[in-house]
């Protein structure tokens, strides 16, 4: 996914210099997503402390995230925070799926970078669930010792640093999640004014929507698309009138802007499959036939002839050897 980008602030807040440009229609200093990701990575292998980019988000000021920071520091609680952080993240980086989410007595929020050809990103996993740690314990000082935390990277030998310093459990996962307990989210802040501060937060939350909306809108149909595809495969229906729907266009009218770019949904669909495919193929352990389905092949034969055809090898010769291939729109 081409022209993946992030605010440069956070990056200066953790000691990196960032390349500094500005989207079309923004006027924050931004650099791309994946220059971001490598220098997280040089910063922490320069560092001793197996938690040092866990410790920076947890440290990171609001200030530091842009004008999302700003509306987070006027949240009444917790959980309008973490809703404001998961509707509004689009503000601060691009290229991304946040959720999140409450299941019984667990508030849980996950993370991960859509594009698979930016890698490795440990780095960048750890301060993004340092901050979501940093901000929990901004309503709730108590909660460090209170959440647990999963990763799509194997933690090493940083496991152990973090069980201790959360006391709870690390685990790998298909995506980046720091939960704790729900009751937390009704934990509110200290402002001088609630009243004044709530109505100042959810004037700055309907901002950023709309500015994340009319950035959005201004995007590229084929680039909506494949944002779109890579968010729900494996997760949600990604046939074209599932798609069109969830963009509030006609299967008919997606079809017609996509020729007027030069590309078609197939295309598209293709490009999600194989960056897909291809890091579960050499990031996981999971058995072929569920990779298959998972990127939406009726059968096993089907994926490893497409496999074969854009590799030239087999999906069971790409697990084998690992390779890291860039796929690009």
């Amino acid at each position: 996914m081409q022209g993946a980008w992030i605010i440069s602030r956070p990056l200066s807040a953790v000691g990196g210099k960032g390349v500094e440009d500005v989207p079309e229609g923004g006027t924050a200093p931004v650099m791309q997503l994946s220059d971001f990701a490598a220098c997280l990575e040089a910063i922490a292998a320069r560092s001793p402390d197996p938690l040092a980019m866990w410790r920076a988000g947890e440290a990171m000021h609001l200030a530091d995230m842009g004008g999302l920071g700003c509306a987070l520091a006027l949240a009444p609680t917790l959980g309008a925070a973490i809703k404001a952080l998961q509707r509004c993240f689009g503000a601060m980086q691009s290229a991304s799926a946040v959720a999140f989410e409450v299941e019984d007595d667990r508030a849980s929020f996950s993370y991960r970078i859509l594009d698979n050809d930016i890698w490795p990103r440990r780095a960048d996993s750890e301060l993004t669930l340092g901050v979501v740690a940093g901000i929990i314990r901004r309503f709730a000082p108590d909660a460090e010792r209170v959440c647990s935390l999963a990763f799509e990277h194997e933690p090493g030998a940083a496991r152990t640093s973090f069980a201790t310093h959360t006391a709870g459990p690390v685990r790998m996962s298909e995506t980046n999640i720091i939960s704790f307990p729900a009751r937390l989210l009704d934990r509110g802040a200290e402002p001088v004014s609630v009243s004044d501060t709530s109505r100042a937060f959810r004037d700055a939350v309907q901002a950023l929507g709309a500015q994340i909306r009319a950035d959005w809108l201004r995007q590229p149909t084929s680039h909506r698309v494949l944002h779109t595809l890579m968010s729900r495969i494996g997760r949600d229906p990604i046939d074209q009138d599932a798609v069109a729907s969830h963009l509030g266009v006609s299967r008919r009218t997606l079809r017609r802007q996509l020729d007027t770019e030069g590309t078609s949904f197939h295309e598209l669909t293709e490009i999600c499959r194989c960056n897909v495919g291809h890091a579960l193929l050499v990031r996981s352990e999971l058995p072929m036939i569920e990779i298959a389905m998972r990127l939406g092949y009726s059968d096993h034969t089907a994926f490893s002839r497409a496999f074969s055809r854009w590799f030239g090898a087999s999906p069971r010769e790409l697990r084998k050897a690992g390779s890291a291939v860039r796929v690009t729109t």
